[in-house]
């Protein structure tokens, strides 16, 4: 199960000009919500609010359009080598 091997998984709403997240830990309670640009800096800015809510370092990203405008974000997060996990 899922829920033996992360800490928290990250649900990203992947949009034109902003990406939604919300953090929830193993068993499926929301830790935290946040949108952000769909840019670098909006990129790095959820990077390190993960870092700061996730209860460990096993952090599972799960984001919906990646192939249009969620593109960006697994180029970052891979290029940021933060995360065990995408």
């Amino acid at each position: 199960m899922l829920a033996e091997t992360v800490d928290a998984v990250i649900g990203v709403d992947t949009h034109r000009d902003t990406h939604s997240a919300s953090l929830v830990n193993a068993l499926g309670g929301e830790l935290a919500a946040i949108t952000v640009t769909a840019d670098t800096a909006g990129y790095n800015q959820l990077m390190s609010w993960a870092h700061q809510h996730s209860p460990g370092p096993r952090v599972v990203w799960a984001m919906e359009g990646t192939r249009s405008h969620g593109a960006g974000l697994p180029r970052a997060l891979r290029a940021a080598k933060r995360f065990g996990c995408y």
